[in-house]
């Protein structure tokens, strides 16, 4: 097992749009998986949720963790793991940030691997709704990377 460089670890939170968010809620910890989007000229990733459980924890508590990996086998993966703050966006920024969002992953699954998903207008919807959802971003302060890359 080695550790990813910084730059390696970016490029893995860049080249994938699903990872998983680790929370604190009631003193007992959460992981759900998220979409998002990585920001890297602003240090941070970009997501969205409805209002409920998740949302009301990171209002509370707004340390996180968020890891992303890149798995072809038990010999050959990548992971990487993110501490951060969670800074929830309002208004006509949060407006703009959806919009982004949901460019930014359409670019990243379109250089991935060539797919459409239908869900994505789902993002271009929630812009015209009266109840938005929640759009958050973690600031990261942290970035580490593990891999393991056994190609014998």
């Amino acid at each position: 097992m080695m550790d990813l460089e910084p730059l390696e670890c970016e490029q893995l939170l860049a080249e994938n749009y699903v990872g998983r968010l680790a929370y604190i809620a009631d003193n007992e910890p959460y992981v759900v998986p998220s979409t998002y989007y990585f920001l890297k000229d602003e240090n941070s990733i970009l997501c969205f949720a409805s209002n409920g459980h998740r949302v009301n924890a990171l209002r509370k508590c707004n340390k996180v963790s968020f890891q992303v990996d890149s798995i072809e086998s038990f010999r050959h993966w990548e992971s990487v793991q993110v501490h951060g703050c969670f800074h929830e966006l309002t208004g006509s920024r949060a407006k703009q940030y959806l919009k982004h969002f949901a460019e930014g992953v359409q670019q990243t699954i379109d250089h991935k691997n060539a797919e459409r998903p239908h869900f994505l207008s789902h993002f271009s919807g929630k812009l015209q709704e009266a109840e938005m959802p929640v759009v958050y971003r973690i600031a990261v302060t942290q970035i580490t990377g593990k891999s393991v890359k056994d190609h014998t």
